[in-house]
């Protein structure tokens, strides 16, 4: 590879490196912001984590709904991603960290079993 080529390409890798910190950082940070407003939903029974890895509602009550889409698309850039460095499906992904968050969650939250439907632990 020429010499200029080289340095193109080395400073794009770096560049994608370095908008990728970036992009998980502004995503990192938004989540955390959220926190509180999550934990009070699913301490309330209003939500619940899904079988799929998402946040999803357990009632019909509908609170806070522009939080729990919000962190919902922020949690489907963070498994493409993820899917995309491992090489495996987003659904893979999705079912791992479903998984994760039933097998380290609270008491007393709702979880969706693998049939969809909502139990507390």
């Amino acid at each position: 590879m020429k010499p200029i080529k080289l340095v193109i390409v080395i400073t794009l890798a770096l560049s994608f490196a370095l908008c990728a910190t970036a992009f998980a950082d502004g995503i990192k940070s938004r989540m955390k912001q959220r926190l509180p407003q999550i934990v009070d939903l699913k301490n309330r029974g209003i939500v619940g984590e899904t079988n799929t890895g998402y946040l999803g509602f357990v009632t019909a009550n509908r609170e806070k709904q522009d939080v729990v889409a919000a962190e919902n698309a922020d949690r489907k850039a963070i498994y493409t991603q993820i899917a995309k460095q491992q090489n495996v499906s987003v659904e893979l992904v999705q079912k791992r960290r479903a998984e994760a968050l039933f097998s380290s969650g609270t008491n007393g939250h709702y979880y969706q079993n693998p049939a969809g439907e909502w139990v507390r632990k």
